[in-house]
């Protein structure tokens, strides 16, 4: 098994780091979201106000309660059932389960919505670690009744409120088949105002009377992260700077994440995947939480299939970035550009020209497209995956471009920051790669420079940089005649120079896929996606980062 992640990025039971969760609430102090990083996140988990790597930050005590509540919630599903009512804060699972009516307490009798991806990987202690135990991880979202969902968004009940369980070889019962860590609730709630999520923690209070321990993570527009934690036996919030970034090491916009996105959706339970043998040696809640997944005993039909989580996480993204429709002015881009998310536009425009984040794609039947060419160079042309080679599947969890990075810059043309053309011209600058790419990522920061405040002349500010340049950035040939279409104002038909470029695309994309069918073939394109697990560790290297368990091609 290899270790995935997914919404959330679980930390450390043992050093009660924290791990992570990441957005913010645009409405008074800003706003803030593992795998395999599904979303992926952070925080402590018993103590509230001892949080390492955290500096306190002064609070007065006369503007205590509305000041408190307007900083500890955003406007979502947690505030609605928490804001007036410290006292139902949920000290574990099961608690939190029967109080928002998720996960076994879903009303729905086909699916509990509990997607469950096998690892035998823990993240624990907040590094990576290899174990010989199955350690299940769950994503449990909203429980969609089909009620309540606004006009045209019939995920939403399920994707405005999301929850992560993850499991610890140092539970007490573990090694009896009950790993998971059920005292503490880790969720993202969808904001019905900034069209962002706002991550809250949930755990015991040292005081077993009373109710559990609040904690809200924030990223703050000038890319500091702050944890916000009410604690019942103490009067006041504390509200604490972090020094460690927490789920920001993972959820690098602090969105939802999935790794594993697409079929086959590897290690998640899905069409392509059941439950291990190893399954039916757990126990206890563990056994009772994957079961719903899919029964181990065959004691139900109830499925919770990862085909599902895609649409979900799907959906999630697009509202995440583009922002509600029925809410003008929401959504992680308008919030960017206004100034109430770091980065400004320059940043968004990294998911453009470079990488922010990453998925993982496998072949199963077919080998991904992107082992040859960018998709996002060969829009419109007709580029079918090939078969994989029989007694030689690969490759396995090969780094790509995520939806993330595809999402924003689908909504930075929506906002009419980029326009397509554009996009596309900057995509062919290395049709080969769709990460990693030397000659895209090495540009930007030129083609960036100096870009005007006014948004709406950032489209021509970096048309007119790759026309200057055109000569010395795009090949002699077809594929050069398609970008001075692209980048030409005066043609307003690329369709000639697209066809032209498109034709011959393909035929060097069959050509280099005939590479499946020798050894030495098979070989070098093994290598090829050797690198880009290199680089994606190159990239993330840290101990709390995003990434599966990467096997090198020629180990598995």
């Amino acid at each position: 098994m290899t270790s995935t992640r997914s919404l959330f990025d679980r930390r450390s039971i043992k050093s009660k780091i924290p791990r992570a969760l990441g957005k913010r609430a645009r409405s008074t102090l800003h706003r803030m979201t593992r795998h395999a990083g599904f979303f992926p996140l952070a925080l402590v988990a018993a103590l509230a106000a001892a949080l390492p790597g955290c500096e306190e930050e002064p609070t007065t005590g006369d503007e205590q309660d509305v000041a408190e509540t307007k900083e500890l919630f955003g406007d979502d599903r947690v505030a609605d059932v928490l804001k007036k009512d410290m006292s139902k804060v949920p000290r574990n699972w099961k608690e939190f389960e029967t109080l928002f009516g998720m996960g076994r307490a879903c009303k729905r009798s086909d699916s509990k919505e509990i997607y469950v991806v096998e690892e035998s990987s823990t993240r624990a202690t907040g590094e990576l670690e290899e174990t010989d135990m199955l350690l299940p991880r769950a994503v449990v979202t909203g429980c969609n009744t089909g009620e309540m969902n606004p006009p045209g968004e019939p995920l939403y009940q399920s994707y405005s409120l999301l929850a992560a369980l993850f499991s610890s070889p140092d539970m007490p019962n573990a090694s009896k088949g009950d790993p998971m860590v059920f005292d503490r609730v880790e969720v993202m709630a969808l904001d019905r105002k900034t069209g962002l999520y706002n991550f809250y923690v949930m755990t015991p209070s040292s005081d077993p009377k009373k109710p559990g321990i609040l904690q809200r993570i924030q990223l703050r527009p000038d890319n500091t992260v702050f944890v916000y934690t009410k604690d019942p036996t103490k009067k006041t919030l504390s509200k604490k700077k972090s020094t460690d970034r927490l789920c920001n090491n993972c959820h690098v916009q602090m969105g939802p994440l999935m790794n594993e996105m697409h079929e086959p959706w590897t290690n998640w339970i899905s069409t392509h995947k059941t439950l291990p043998e190893a399954a039916d040696t757990l126990s206890g809640e563990t056994r009772s939480v994957v079961s719903e997944a899919v029964a181990i005993d065959s004691s139900h039909q109830r499925l919770s299939l990862a085909n599902d989580l895609e649409k979900t996480m799907m959906a999630a993204m697009r509202v995440w970035n583009e922002g509600q429709a029925s809410v003008v002015g929401s959504g992680f881009i308008q919030a960017t550009i206004d100034g109430d998310q770091p980065g400004g536009i320059k940043g968004l425009m990294e998911s453009v020209f470079c990488q922010t984040e990453l998925q993982y794609a496998s072949s199963f039947g077919t080998v991904p497209v992107e082992l040859f060419v960018d998709p996002g160079a060969v829009a419109g042309g007709n580029f079918q995956p090939p078969t994989s080679y029989s007694t030689d599947v690969f490759p396995l969890l090969m780094p790509v471009r995520s939806d993330m990075d595809e999402r924003i810059e689908t909504a930075l043309i929506k906002k009419k920051v980029l326009s397509q053309k554009t996009t596309i011209a900057i995509r062919l600058l290395d049709e080969k790669n769709d990460v990693f790419s030397k000659v895209r990522c090495d540009l930007f920061p030129s083609a960036t420079a100096g870009l005007p405040t006014d948004y709406s002349k950032v489209d021509a500010h970096v048309r007119t940089f790759l026309r200057g340049k055109i000569d010395a950035l795009y090949q002699t040939g077809v594929r050069r005649e398609y970008a001075k279409a692209l980048l030409d104002d005066a043609v307003t038909d690329v369709k000639p120079a697209r066809t032209a470029y498109l034709s011959s695309a393909l035929k060097a994309y069959q050509t280099d896929a005939e590479k499946l069918q020798t050894s030495a073939g098979r070989t070098e394109l093994k290598t090829r996606s050797q690198a880009r697990k290199a680089a994606a560790r190159k990239m993330f290297d840290r101990d709390a980062n995003p990434m599966p368990v990467l096997a090198d091609e020629d180990k598995f």
